[in-house]
């Protein structure tokens, strides 16, 4: 399953070209068509959250939320802020492209989807997003006594998903995507974002929690390893989810952390890694790595207050 982020790069490239999108009209159909296959397809109906077909190709390779788990059964907090992300980007592209009635149906669907994300991934007892588990068994009461008696009908489970309090780097996401409040914003940057026993780290936001059992760090490849070393993408989404809510102390101390881990990193091997460690900022795999690492030259602009690219 392809990550939901190509109306996203659209939409990049037609704001830096001052808004003209008559370039992108004949390819505007296969992305509402891939669009339309997630809405079909991979959408929970009793919950209103986007689901993973399975592990495979999801760019979080071993998030515990998904990796191993039964296919479809996964709401993923990752996977759902991507796609309201998406949903306001194809939005965009359509009012660009001077499609009114279209982009209303995408600004429609992403409250739509803002609204569940919400109710069943955020966590006010924790104050972090989470991935739900959506593979909830609800057995319809048909006949009481009938050959489903010995199946709990008799009272079927009535809520649509269970909470996966899992503290995986995704729940920051919601920052980034502008679906968390102001207060639910500053709690995740205070309660999560700052505690060295979870997320913290002298070099970013370990990508899960120390704190979980399936913490591990060692080196590994097929899945690549989410399972706590930092990777730039996360530090840098993270950071920007800070900048977008104005919490300027998390944003400097996580644009400072991660320009030290890679100027480090160039100091000693002239190149970038994949992902490194968390205590002591050491590479782990892949040198020459690139990629999204240099998203880093927009953390240098914005600590210099100089501008900086931003995604859309």
């Amino acid at each position: 399953m392809h990550k939901p982020c190509l109306a996203q790069h659209a939409a990049f490239l037609v704001k830096q070209d001052n808004g003209d999108a008559e370039w992108l009209r004949e390819a505007f159909y296969p992305i509402q068509s891939f669009l339309n296959f997630y809405r079909n397809h991979h959408r929970h109906e009793r919950t209103g959250l986007f689901y993973w077909q399975d592990d495979v190709a999801i760019g979080v390779d071993n998030d515990p939320c998904v990796y191993g788990r039964p296919p479809k059964s996964s709401g993923s907090i990752y996977l759902n802020c991507m796609m309201f992300r998406e949903l306001l980007a194809a939005a965009h592209l359509a009012r660009q492209l001077n499609l009114g009635e279209i982009a209303g149906h995408y600004d429609r669907e992403a409250d739509e989807l803002k609204a569940p994300i919400q109710q069943h991934c955020w966590d006010e007892r924790d104050g972090f997003f989470y991935s739900v588990d959506i593979n909830v068994w609800r057995q319809e009461l048909t006949n009481l006594w009938g050959s489903n008696w010995g199946l709990h009908c008799g009272y079927p489970c009535d809520w649509p998903c269970l909470i996966q309090r899992i503290g995986v780097w995704s729940g920051f996401l919601g920052l980034w995507a502008g679906i968390a409040t102001q207060e639910q914003a500053e709690r995740v940057a205070r309660e999560h974002y700052w505690d060295q026993r979870t997320f913290h780290s002298p070099f970013g936001v370990r990508t899960l929690s120390k704190l979980e059992k399936m913490y591990n760090v060692k080196a590994m490849g097929n899945p690549s390893s989410w399972l706590g070393p930092i990777w730039g993408i996360s530090n840098y989404m993270t950071w920007r989810g800070f900048v977008r809510y104005g919490i300027e102390d998390a944003a400097r101390d996580l644009a400072e952390n991660t320009v030290r881990l890679f100027g480090r990193d160039f100091e000693r091997f002239g190149a970038l890694h994949e992902y490194y460690l968390p205590e002591t900022g050491e590479s782990v795999l892949n040198r020459g790595f690139q990629n999204w690492n240099y998203l880093v030259l927009n953390m240098i602009a914005w600590l210099d207050n100089t501008p900086c690219i931003e995604e859309f």
